[in-house]
């Protein structure tokens, strides 16, 4: 299995640390919260490159702005549409 090399958010200094951030700042349910209080996995997966990782959820989170829609049907859309695709969610 691959091994991605991610720095923390301890860790993290200058356009990283200011990415992590506002990645905390945004909505999103407390489950989604890792319990050892840093960023989400799949955030830090992106620490070594801080403008993609800005660009990546940057535009995520622009289209995640209406409100009609809670978390569980937004999952369950995100879900049925990485299954039609052929992709792991």
């Amino acid at each position: 299995m691959p091994n991605i090399e991610m720095i923390d958010t301890d860790q993290a200094t200058g356009e990283l640390a200011d990415a992590y951030r506002a990645m905390a700042e945004r909505r999103m349910p407390p489950v989604y919260r890792p319990p050892h209080g840093g960023a989400p996995g799949i955030i830090r997966a992106h620490s070594l490159d801080p403008a993609l990782l800005t660009a990546t959820f940057g535009l995520s989170g622009s289209l995640a702005t209406d409100e009609t829609l809670d978390w569980p049907a937004r999952e369950l859309i995100n879900a049925v549409t990485s299954r039609a695709n052929q992709c792991f969610y």
